[in-house]
């Protein structure tokens, strides 16, 4: 006989065995990845030292207006960027679109702070494109070429053109499931195809847009290789000025305390701007849209349009990346750099197995005891991702230094970092930073995966535990995998929380590209840039493969 669903009962004994067991260790996940939140807050309320005066009264007005126009420019050059791409790529077929509507996610596979390095070695005046502007023409290139580009707009331009495939991606998904019948409504009634665009299409792509330029802003907020290296003081690189130049730790705390209320009205307003309004179009009148077709030299003006996000944030700079390379390999291969990729790779998969389980865990608990609590618990759990990777080691570096003194004075050994610098603290960062990542994969292949044989599993006598490990994994493996791809490939991009909470004497892929391109020997950063790149586009691929769902 089969076990109608929601009619499973479990005996007072079973239920409170294995429920107290799976709640109690999400609880602790929970009450673990609030610790750096609760620091911060702790140490914001308290009273600021001579150093937080002197950052007040002279630096926070301009880490709030850099913030915040980084934050703006950034956000209307990515809607510019990406929504105008995916309504091009929606209504139009020209020679090659079926290239770039793929190549137009290329960017994401290049960290922006590689991009940002390698446009200003590109631009510099010692650059092969310098020279031969110079012994060409005869102009005057001066110390860049066009622009400065180590400046506020100069990190406005290739943190968008590093992001805007968030945007784009959402945006193009969104204007490829609307159906035909409501732009034909509008063309009949005399609209032309811009006027569609704006009253039309716009609207209805609000909570698409939406939700890519909020990702782009929490990475705009989290960034710190762009803007410290093109000498833009934000709320982020303020935290490690405070942090290693003014050595004051309440500083760097109340910095993190501001950043982190920036953060959490980004995430109201967004949450806020939903409301309850419908966006979807009318239920079995779905048509595809006929995509008009362009000719002669419009075609090819449209194509060289769309492909230059392409060509300026990937392309290019990954052409001059491999050039730099193949000129600096024999300088850089050295004995240091085998362990330079071996530390990156190993804490990125000890990261990614860490997160899977950890996600595991919640997504399953959220599963089999369904309650508001358990919810608002797992969510919680969850919102490390939206806070910056410099807010989040400065509040793991403040308990973890109080456990180092409280375990010197149980052991007396005077004043050692036990846990603090250590891969235990890094690994613990990165949990915190990246369980959404892994959250979002294994929780959505849950929710395609029936409860039913989660039930019939436990009316056969199976406990929680073999019915996640012999029957639910299997099921969800796809999902699990795509969430330790995605974990993988961010801890490897990391840089703030890496630079923050590494080990002594402990280099990664993206910290030795990063002091290499400081000291102004760019090229020299060309290889460890490029096995980073190589890992994105690998994930790139990957993914599409284990998701089986190719943009359309």
């Amino acid at each position: 006989m089969g076990v109608r669903p929601g009619r499973f009962r479990m005996s007072p004994t079973f239920r409170r065995r294995h429920f107290n067991g799976w709640v109690a260790g999400s609880l602790l996940l929970a009450a673990t990845v609030a610790l750096p939140l609760i620091s911060i807050f702790s140490g914001f309320l308290s009273a600021g030292d001579l150093a937080w005066q002197h950052i007040t009264e002279e630096l926070l007005p301009g880490y709030l207006y850099n913030t915040l126009l980084l934050m703006l420019g950034v956000s209307l050059l990515v809607l510019i960027i990406g929504v105008g791409s995916a309504w091009v790529l929606s209504v139009f077929d020209f020679p090659g679109r079926n290239i770039l509507q793929w190549a137009l996610i290329l960017p994401i596979a290049m960290p922006a702070y590689i991009l940002g390095f390698t446009w200003a070695g590109l631009l510099d005046y010692t650059s092969p494109v310098s020279i031969f502007v110079r012994n060409t023409w005869g102009v005057e290139t001066g110390p860049y070429l066009f622009f400065n580009i180590l400046s506020l707009p100069g990190a406005i331009v290739i943190l968008a053109l590093s992001l805007y495939p968030y945007v784009y991606l959402s945006a193009y998904v969104w204007f490829s499931n609307q159906s035909a019948t409501v732009f034909e409504a509008a063309a009949s009634l005399g609209h032309s195809r811009l006027s569609q665009f704006w009253r039309l299409a716009i609207p209805m792509a609000r909570p698409a847009m939406v939700a890519g330029v909020s990702l782009v802003l929490m990475e705009v907020l989290n960034d710190y290789g762009v803007v410290s290296y093109f000498g833009v003081d934000t709320f982020t690189t303020g935290i490690f000025t405070a942090w290693f130049s003014f050595g004051s730790k309440i500083s760097a705390i109340k910095l993190s305390g501001y950043l982190m209320i920036l953060v959490f009205a980004l995430l109201i307003v967004e949450r806020m701007q939903r409301g309850n309004k419908r966006y979807d179009t009318l239920k079995g009148q779905y048509r595809p849209y006929q995509k008009t077709k362009l000719k002669g030299f419009r075609a090819y003006a449209t194509s060289l349009l769309i492909a230059l996000p392409v060509l300026l944030g990937f392309a290019i700079p990954a052409a001059m990346l491999i050039y730099w390379a193949i000129l600096t390999l024999p300088l850089v291969m050295d004995y240091s750099f085998l362990p330079l990729i071996i530390n990156s790779f190993m804490l990125a998969a000890s990261a990614a197995g860490i997160v899977v389980l950890a996600t595991i865990l919640t997504s399953y608990t959220l599963r089999s005891f369904p309650s508001k609590w358990i919810q608002v618990l797992v969510r919680f759990s969850n919102m490390g991702y939206a806070i910056p990777g410099a807010v989040l080691a400065i509040g793991i570096m403040v308990p973890f230094l109080w456990m180092d003194t409280q375990l010197n004075l149980l052991t007396q050994n005077g004043r050692q970092l036990i846990l603090t610098g250590t891969w235990l603290t890094l690994l613990f960062a990165y949990l915190v930073r990246f369980m959404a990542v892994g959250f979002n994969n294994i929780e959505s292949s849950l929710t395609k995966t029936s409860t039913s044989l989660d039930e019939a599993a436990r009316s056969l006598g199976h406990s929680y535990r073999t019915t996640l490990v012999r029957i639910i994994i299997p099921l969800i493996r796809p999902g699990v995998l795509a969430a330790g791809l995605l974990v993988f490939i961010d801890v490897l991009k990391e840089l703030p929380l890496t630079l923050i909470l590494r080990p002594f004497n402990f280099d990664t892929l993206a910290i030795r590209s990063y002091e290499y391109a400081t000291d102004e020997r760019v090229p020299e950063a060309a290889p460890s840039a490029l096995i980073i790149i190589f890992m994105g586009l690998l994930a790139v691929y990957l993914l599409s493969k284990i998701t089986k769902n190719p943009v359309r």
